[in-house]
């Protein structure tokens, strides 16, 4: 079980917030919530080092968020998104999540030159250009389905390729703080959840 801590002065408020609640109920009731957990919990742990103590400050965990459809949530750094989870749009069983990662160039292109080596270390993964601000040029987006991009979380290689892009994000504030959603952070930490006194 993840470490407690004392509550943020205005994380009370934000849990007793309805529509965070009921987007964080949707996804529970949903077929993807396994995966949305697991996924997030394989990315915080190479990403982020103490995620929980850095939580809502440095980095947030939103929910279901309105800003694209489909989408089930996304972790965010500074001002951009770093990893987002989608519901699978070709699967009308809902099959696997989709992912997507924003990871260092330079330091992937130490261990795969190509996307075809990339492809044969993880097959199902494929790279395109990404374009955020915040990362500096030396970026790349990384999409596959979930349970894949767990499996490349797993190789050191590809671990240090996503923190030598979220280390620097994480020495400002974000900028999404207030979409956080502790409920769902609850379960990707392991945590029980706070208790107001």
């Amino acid at each position: 079980m993840g470490k407690l801590r004392p509550p943020l002065s205005d994380e009370t408020a934000m849990r007793a917030d309805a529509s965070k609640q009921e987007r964080f109920d949707r996804l529970l009731q949903s077929p993807y919530f396994d995966a949305v957990v697991a996924a997030n919990r394989a990315y915080l742990d190479v990403a982020i080092p103490d995620a929980a103590r850095t939580e809502r400050e440095h980095w947030a965990l939103s929910c279901l968020p309105g800003t694209t459809p489909g989408r089930l949530s996304a972790i965010s750094a500074k001002t951009m998104e770093t990893f987002v989870l989608h519901e699978n749009p070709d699967d009308d069983a809902h099959g696997p999540a989709s992912a997507f990662v924003i990871v260092r160039r330079s330091v992937l292109g130490q261990h795969w030159s190509t996307a075809e080596a990339l492809d044969e270390a993880f097959p199902g993964l494929d790279l395109e250009e990404s374009d955020y601000r915040d990362a500096t040029p030396d970026q790349v987006r990384i999409w596959g389905w979930h349970d894949e991009m767990i499996r490349a979380f797993e190789d050191d290689r590809f671990a240090a390729a996503v923190r030598d892009l979220v280390d620097p994000l994480l020495d400002s504030k974000t900028m999404h703080w207030r979409g956080h959603n502790y409920q769902l952070a609850d379960h990707v930490l392991d945590r029980a959840p706070l208790v107001s006194q």
